[in-house]
């Protein structure tokens, strides 16, 4: 049985995010930290990936391109 304390757990850090409590790493933030790792892994992919995973490889890095305004 659930200690009443177990059952708030999973709600606490949605609470500090509505609360303003926590935050969420910037879109920016993120983009500009995964620029250089977004260009090895296309160019990974393009030297030994194979047809699937080039194709998602290709698709993942165009959709957060396409976030990142890139």
């Amino acid at each position: 049985m659930l200690k009443p304390a177990n059952v708030w757990k999973p709600l606490i850090p949605a609470a500090m995010l509505i609360s303003g409590c926590a935050t969420v790493p910037s879109a920016v933030a993120i983009c500009d930290g995964s620029e250089r790792l977004r260009t090895d892994h296309a160019q990974a992919l393009v030297t030994d990936g194979g047809p699937q995973s080039k194709q998602t490889g290709a698709q993942l890095i165009a959709a957060i391109d396409a976030g990142c305004d890139q």
